[in-house]
């Protein structure tokens, strides 16, 4: 069992819970990956969310995830509807999510990147391709009319603090927007950063409650 089973609960309604995830615990397994995780360990108190049919069989009632070494808020549907009406939201871009980013700027610049044509705290657009061996990271790619793109909203809190909003999510969008604009995360050797404790946790989740229809808030 991992060293953090005892299950952070944030925010549970009858429908919902809301779960803080500790770095470098995964968030679902790997298919039928036996490796301990957050969504087996919520399975156990809450097997009801792996009666949800969700992306995958193995992650249930699972409305998004956070890269290993990211912490955070974690968003799970304990039934079916909860699930399709967080899925309508997320899709429309209702479900938002904050984070806390934390950069001593750039190690070196890494290659792969295109011209950062955004200011440095603002809207940052791009695509995104996979890049290197196994497709283990990601670059950004230029908007184009004819490819998906998404949004990281960035704000400096501090020296080296940024909060940084999104609603629809790819992976590693944060990590790679915060690389290209030149602030890549402590602890993200992977896109430059310097060593240390890494530098992302999810902070904030805000959504429509799937009964009472009001706004759901929570921060930490």
């Amino acid at each position: 069992m991992h060293p953090h089973a005892v299950i952070n609960i944030i925010y549970k309604n009858p429908k919902i819970l809301v779960c803080y995830k500790e770095s470098g615990l995964p968030t679902a397994p790997l298919k039928n990956s036996t490796n301990d995780n957050l969504v087996s360990q919520v399975s156990i108190e809450y097997p009801e969310i792996m009666g949800v049919k969700g992306f995958q069989a193995w992650e249930g009632g699972l409305l998004h995830r956070l890269d290993t070494p990211t912490s955070g808020l974690v968003l799970f549907a304990l039934a079916q509807d909860t699930f399709d009406y967080l899925i309508y939201q997320q899709k429309n871009d209702m479900i938002i999510k904050e984070y806390r980013a934390k950069s001593k700027g750039a190690k070196e610049l890494l290659p792969g990147f295109p011209p950062f044509i955004y200011d440095e705290c603002s809207s940052i657009i791009s695509g995104f391709r996979n890049y290197g061996p196994k497709g283990a990271s990601v670059r950004p790619v230029l908007p184009s009319d004819n490819q998906k793109v998404y949004k990281t909203e960035v704000i400096r809190e501090g020296d080296d603090s940024f909060i940084c909003t999104i609603t629809q999510g790819f992976r590693h969008q944060i990590r790679c927007h915060m690389a290209w604009a030149g602030y890549p995360l402590i602890g993200d050797e992977k896109y430059g950063g310097f060593e240390g404790e890494f530098g992302l946790e999810a902070i904030g989740l805000t959504f429509k409650d799937p009964v009472s229809r009001k706004v759901i808030s929570i921060k930490i």
